[in-house]
């Protein structure tokens, strides 16, 4: 090997593979001797494989132009910045020179002004093929005394949370820690860098190295640091104060200190940078989109793949240029102007909605040097119009929208909901004794039942509201009750679409939140526009946030591509006071609104009343919905037919189920014909369904429609998401919780975490209990934390409408009157208050009164409140400590109380939110009911009530003592004693002992210490004095444990009674398990516990019945005499682990540990078997039901068809021998004359 020394450079050339490397560190720091050369050799090859440069340089002397690279962009908008000399803004020169500015306000993410997008153009690095592990940012910044001890944001890496890197209150920078400072009334450059390969960040001010903060290493995508295309300048999730700027550059590799030492002080020209020597990236359309914390994005279907590059020193070979749209070849065009080179192409097809594109490009420059750029992108979400529903575009006639409104009295009471609309519309609406509701609109003129309008502009009064000035009264309203409430509007037409992307936006009015007076509607499509079964395009969501009332516009986007005209559908509902409604098309490139159909706007969609088809019969309602799962085994199957122009032939309906013809009963009532079917389930797993029916109409049309769904037999309801704070956010079940503004935001730092005693707070049931604090801030709308819930959208809706949320909290009456509990949607006005002045509990007016007074939630008392849902029933319950409160008004099916993949606790848009502590939180997929509520009682220490016989839970992921469930583990001598000296938290391979299944775990290694009887581990289970005794006589304890053989002849394991000698031992001579004489023997001699081997030790008891068995691996390893009703083995509140009195104990290791809270049965140690990767669970997994084989013969012409539910077996002979055959039904068989057997088995 030689190296060869460069100025700073080092060079390696190795004789045999003849590859370079550079080092950017000088070489008499390397070489002290041989072995310090070949230890940074290899630190070199890891950190420095990329060839990084210089990818922007942006020095404000043309506003937000780059010198190198990408143009910057405003986050939002300007707002107060500006551009200009430092002179006009009163700020010193540089060195005697008057330098290009930028000067940028106070701001807060309400601000016009929140920060710049600098699209870095840096390459991947770091092991990582799409995130940035290694960089550079270099800044000269000026602040003024005004922002002195304020925090100032310098670098956020994502849109939504705060910043990573700041200046904080002490004026040093940093991340979690701050170093040097920055005093006002001065130039200084900062720099930092981050390199995830060897875990650091690095900061300088002025050259000057200030301050080193550790990181994780990580090569790959999962460094907390790593960046993406583009990061946030001067961005934060609260108030960050402003300054001046007059250079910034960034490097895709984390610049050694030296390079930054020679940098030195700010510059009036700017940070020093040379043209690169590649080719470089200027600009990328379409622009990148973060994938990490994904946003939406308004990147059409249809979008141009464009990319420009300048010449670096090195040129471009305009004919060597190729590029890539997931991994697909594109046919591309190039232009170049002078150093410029522009390519561009079209992707052969539209681009599917909400899917993710990475883009590559590659090419060569003018030293046959090959480059390559890539950038990922999201794509919006829209629709297809399919083809086949298009009308010949000459074929309409009438022009306009038909229209009709059904209104119900105002005395009857009606949910706000899409259901109460499709019943309205369709006079199947009824109240609470199950009567017809009366429709009260005046009745349409036409024949058909509806009138015709030139255009959809309405408003109740014909006043003007919205975007335009057309305003006419809804069809039918008032209605002869003389009021414009409570009422219901279909509008169908025709549209005359052009192929390509389409934008069509609907006006609605809204009230101020805490109404809850939303007007809200669903636009459909398809040949049958109104069968159940029609596309839905477009619907509501509520865009006007903020304590206002007014028109809410709502856009949806859509492709087309073919000319015709598409059958359209709008389903509009009402409440009470305000009525709009608005249709119009949104021109893409100019944001133009034009009302469809309007005749004076040549640009304007041409829509119709008529195409030259009659309207078919249609599927009115079908239940359960498509696609929805989790249904009651007790619902029907239910489908109501409407006639339209034509009307259904009742005999001519056949239902099929799962392929079978079924026996439906079948009645016709007016228009309507009702179909039901009861299906049978025999078994009790999920069921899928598929459903089919056929009819035809009075004109001979065949119909048909399809659909699936799934039943759970078993009607349970499973927890998704549990939080009990004993790790912070960390969750027990589901995923971890996290600061809405990210960390170093607001909520982090109003966040606290601790025991109860520690904040003087009343226990819960007279025990200690680990709470979070949640301190009152004042309005921000960005407080909060997000919580993923693990649920996926129910109810037959798009999102999440059927669960039950738990809290046990403490409101202290600290900050706001309404204290917010949940943002169930994550939008807007929170949708869950504590009242403060009388303790209610709810939203919106009338919605906070229980519906008995004593039912209250008090101030400064531990409560446990349950959120009920089921909004594809309209039902939203409140319980309080086991006891119904009230029923809450609600939105419906995907309206404002369903949720989103996740929800956002304590957040409200302006500021409703207080003081309080939190001490568990439990989501579950379904609404429990009156009972279960009921059942799950008060607060209690152990926190909210799980359907698992586990009490206690330890993993030691945290590498600490720290519970999955239940309470940290203690040292029986103290923190400081000979346990604590003892222990160590580590992985398998750091040990260098096996792991399971080829994978590494997380362990805790406890070591051999010799004679002592204060050694061990102190487990408060939290079981009950149970068996009819005064301790705890019937429980299960469970370990995944590896005994090293080192140490004594008998291990202890656990003293249960934490007195005297230990009650269960490790034998090492023989592998035996147990305590006493003749205690250790297995019944089968090879269930033995091996030294240097992972096994699953389970103990079971019942000793009010003197049962104790042991378990190895799932298998039954012997009985042990015991004590007996609150004997030897029996426990107190706690167990000593790993405790004797005598010094029995060994070296051993601990993968998991479980205390049940009862004796588990030999069915369920079975089920848990030996030790796996992820460790004892938290719930014993159910036996899989048995599947009750079938099997059925089928003849056809050209052979045989099998049907079968189970494994499917063949044989030639009937008594075997039988294979399987590996084939899902059905399978056709030929009829070939060969003799064959076939069966199902289970």
């Amino acid at each position: 090997m030689i190296l060869a020394l460069s100025g700073e450079r080092v060079e390696i050339f190795n004789s045999i593979c003849k590859t370079r490397i550079p080092m950017k560190k000088s070489l008499s720091n390397l070489i002290t001797y041989q072995t310090s050369v070949y230890i940074w050799i290899l630190l070199i090859i890891t950190a420095n494989t990329s060839k990084a440069e210089i990818t922007g340089q942006w020095n404000f002397t043309d506003g937000l132009t780059a010198k190198i690279g990408q143009d910057l962009e405003w986050n939002f908008d300007q707002g107060e910045a500006k551009f200009g000399k430092a002179s006009d803004f009163n700020v010193k020169d540089i060195n005697g020179t008057d330098p290009m500015v930028m000067s940028f306000p106070n701001s807060n993410p309400e601000s016009d002004f929140s920060g710049l997008d600098v699209y870095h153009s840096g390459e991947p690095n770091g092991g990582s093929d799409w995130l940035v592990n290694q960089y550079t940012i270099i800044a000269d910044l000026y602040y003024t005394v005004r922002s002195y001890n304020k925090i100032r944001s310098l670098v956020a890496l994502n849109d939504f949370e705060g910043a990573q890197f700041l200046i904080g209150p002490s004026n040093g920078i940093g991340s979690n820690s701050f170093s040097g400072k920055l005093r006002p009334n001065g130039w200084y450059r900062v720099a930092l860098t981050v390199d995830h390969v060897i875990g650091e960040i690095n900061y300088y001010i002025d050259g000057e190295h200030v301050g080193t903060e550790q990181i994780q290493q990580a090569q790959d995508d999962d460094g907390k640091y790593a960046m993406e295309d583009v990061f946030y300048l001067f961005k934060h999730s609260t108030d960050t104060f402003g300054g001046f700027i007059s250079s910034l550059q960034y490097r895709d590799e984390a610049v050694p200190g030296s390079i930054i030492e020679e940098l030195g002080r700010a510059s009036a020209e700017g940070i020093p940078s040379k043209p690169p020597v590649k080719p470089y990236l200027v600009s990328v359309s379409p622009k990148p989109t973060p994938f990490r914390r994904p946003v939406p994005t308004d990147i059409l279907p249809s979008t141009l793949i464009k990319c420009s590059l300048k010449d670096g020193q090195d040129t471009l070979k305009d004919n060597s240029i190729k590029m890539w749209l997931n991994n697909k070849a594109l046919n591309v065009t190039t232009e170049r102007a002078n150093d410029l080179v522009t390519i561009s192409a079209q992707p052969e097809s539209l681009l599917e909605p909400l899917d993710n594109y990475e883009v590559l490009i590659k090419f060569d420059d003018s030293t046959g040097m090959n480059h390559s750029k890539k950038w990922r992108f999201t794509v919006t979400d829209f629709q297809k119009l399919a083809a086949s529903t298009a009308l010949p575009i000459d074929t309409g006639s009438n022009p306009g929208f038909l229209v009709r409104s059904i209104q119900s009295p105002m005395e009857t009471p009606i949910q706000h909901d899409f259901k109460r609309a499709v019943y309205q519309l369709e006079g199947l609406l009824t109240d609470a004794e199950g009567n017809i509701v009366e429709n009260v609109a005046i009745p349409s003129e036409g024949d058909n039942g509806f009138d015709l309008y030139e255009v959809v502009d309405f408003q109740k009064d014909g006043s003007i509201f919205g975007h335009f000035d057309f305003d006419d009264f809804f069809p039918g309203i008032p209605g002869t009750e003389e009021q414009d409430t409570n009422f219901s509007t279909e509008i169908l037409t025709y549209l005359a679409l052009q192929p390509g992307t389409h934008r069509l936006g609907v006006t609605t009015h809204v009230g101020k939140p805490d109404q809850n007076d939303e007007d809200k509607f669903k636009v459909f499509t398809s040949l049958s526009p109104r069968d159940r079964f029609a596309q839905e395009v477009g619907d509501f969501e509520l865009t006007l946030l903020g304590y206002r009332e007014g028109a809410n516009d709502c856009t949806f986007d859509f492709t087309v591509e073919k000319e015709g005209l598409y059958p359209f559908r709008i389903i509009y509902w009402n409440k009470s006071g305000n009525a709009a409604l608005e249709f119009y098309s949104i021109d893409i490139n100019t944001e133009e609104k034009i009302l469809i159909n309007d005749t004076e706007n040549e640009k304007a969609i041409k829509s119709f009343a008529q195409a030259g088809k009659i309207r078919l019969p249609y599927v009115a309602i079908a239940s359960p919905a498509p696609n929805s799962s989790g249904n009651s085994k007790e619902t029907p199957i239910s489908i109501i037919l409407a006639d339209d122009e034509t009307e259904v032939s009742p005999d001519s309906v056949k239902l099929y189920v799962n392929n079978r013809r079924s026996k439906p009963i079948i009645s016709k009532v007016g228009k309507h014909t009702f179909i039901e079917f009861k299906p049978e389930h025999k078994s009790l797993s999920e069921l899928d369904y598929d459903v089919k029916i056929k009819f035809s109409d009075s004109k001979g049309n065949s119909i048909q429609r399809e659909w699936s769904f799934s039943v759970d037999a078993r009607d349970e309801i499973e927890i998704t998401g549990y939080w009990n704070f004993n790790s912070e956010l960390k969750a027990t079940i589901g995923n971890n919780l996290k600061y809405l503004d990210g960390e170093k935001g607001a909520t982090e730092s109003a966040t606290e975490f601790g025991l109860t005693t520690d904040f003087g707070i009343p226990d819960i049931n007279g025990k200690n209990t680990s709470v979070m604090k949640v301190n009152h801030i004042g309005s921000n709308a960005n407080f909060g934390y997000l919580m993923n819930h693990g649920i996926a959208p129910n109810g037959g809706g798009k999102k999440v409408n059927q669960y039950s949320i738990v809290f046990d909290v403490l409101f202290t009456g600290g900050g706001n009157g309404w204290a917010s509990l949940l943002n169930m949607d994550g939008v807007g006005d929170g949708d869950v208050f504590w009242r403060r002045n009388d303790g209610g509990l709810g939203q919106g007016g009338n919605g906070y009164e229980p519906n008995n007074p004593e039912v209250t939630v008090n101030k400064g008392e531990w409560h446990r409140i349950v959120l009920a849902v089921d909004l594809a029933q309209g039902l939203y319950e409140k319980y309080v400590d086991g006891i119904y409160h009230s029923s809450q008004e609600n939105s419906g099916l995907d309206g404002r109380q369903s949720m989103r993949p996740s929800s956002w606790l304590f957040n409200d848009n302006d500021g409703e939110n207080g003081e309080l502590y939190i001490a568990a939180i439990q989501v579950r997929n379904g609404k429990v009911s009156q009972d279960e509520a009921r059942a799950l009682g008060a607060p209690s220490s152990l926190g909210i009530p799980m359907p698992t016989p586990v009490r206690g839970l330890w993993s030691f992921e945290e590498k600490d003592l720290s519970a999955i469930l239940g309470e940290t583990i203690t040292y029986v001598d103290g923190p400081k004693g000979t346990t604590s000296g003892a222990t160590d938290f580590g992985t398998t391979e750091s040990f260098g002992i096996e792991g399971i299944e080829g994978q590494t775990l997380n362990v805790m290694k406890v070591g051999h210490v010799g004679s002592n009887p204060n050694f061990g581990y102190i487990v408060h289970h939290n079981i009950e004095p149970n068996g009819g005794g005064k301790r705890v006589n019937q429980y299960s304890l469970a370990y995944d444990i590896y005994f090293s053989g080192k140490g004594n002849g008998w291990a202890s394991i656990a003293n249960l009674d934490n007195n005297g000698d230990g009650d269960v031992f490790w034998r090492k001579t023989d592998g035996g398990l147990g305590q006493g004489g003749g205690g250790y023997e297995p019944e089968d001699p090879e269930v033995k516990v091996t030294t240097e081997q992972w096994h699953r030790i389970i103990l079971t008891f019942d000793l009010s019945s003197g049962s104790y068995t042991k378990y190895l691996n799932g298998k039954y390893h012997s009985k042990q005499a015991n004590g007996g009703l609150d004997g030897r083995q029996s426990m107190g509140d706690s167990v000593w682990l790993f405790n004797d009195n005598d010094g029995e104990n060994g070296e051993l290791f601990v993968h998991s540990i479980a205390v049940y809270n009862r004796e588990i049965s030999p069915e369920e140690v079975a089920i848990l078997g030996a030790v796996k990767p992820t460790g004892l669970p938290l719930f014993i997994p159910k036996s899989q039901d048995k599947v009750e084989p079938s099997i059925s013969l089928k003849k056809s012409a050209d052979g045989l068809t099998i049907n079968f539910i189970g494994s499917l077996q063949s044989s030639p002979d009937v008594n075997g021998p039988w294979k399987d055959v590996n084939v899902e039904s059905p399978i056709k068989i030929p009829t070939d004359k060969i003799r064959q057997f076939y069966r199902s088995s289970n």
